[in-house]
């Protein structure tokens, strides 16, 4: 399995596969995610990872940030689109009108009991969406 520097690019790093696939060195921390040109994914150490794709480590990194910055900003892009996500800020905002009408604020668990019901329905879509985009659920708050 190699790459060429005009057909691959880093997604991101994992640290589960702890074999280079292009070496066979093992006990690694963690291997670098390659997509080569044929949409195979491989996993290759650090060094294995600059040598097949030609590209600097700062160019590897630079890739796997903007990989992540691209699957973050399409979890959010998705959460937001969900009535899960609508009906938690009308809930929230809600609870603002309230305050705003009472002169009081809702504190503690009195807040958190008003909000409870939508903001668990809102975190279960959340926790779908960030594992099929393969990021952290509080990586794309809105």
């Amino acid at each position: 399995m190699q790459a060429t520097q005009f057909n691959s690019r880093a997604l991101g790093t994992d640290d589960s596969i702890n074999t280079c696939d292009c070496c066979g060195k093992t006990n690694l921390k963690f291997t670098v995610v390659i997509e080569l040109a044929d949409g195979e994914l491989a996993h290759y150490g650090q060094v294995c990872a600059r040598r097949n794709t030609g590209k600097t480590q700062k160019a590897i990194t630079s890739e796997i940030k903007a990989a992540e910055q691209a699957r973050i900003a399409a979890a959010r892009a998705e959460f937001t689109a969900t009535p899960e996500y609508a009906a938690e800020r009308a809930r929230f905002e809600e609870r603002e009108q309230l305050a705003r009408t009472t002169g009081q604020r809702m504190l503690g668990r009195v807040a958190a009991e008003f909000v409870r019901d939508v903001v668990d329905a809102a975190m279960a879509v959340r926790t779908s969406i960030a594992a099929k985009h393969n990021v952290s659920a509080w990586s794309f708050s809105a």
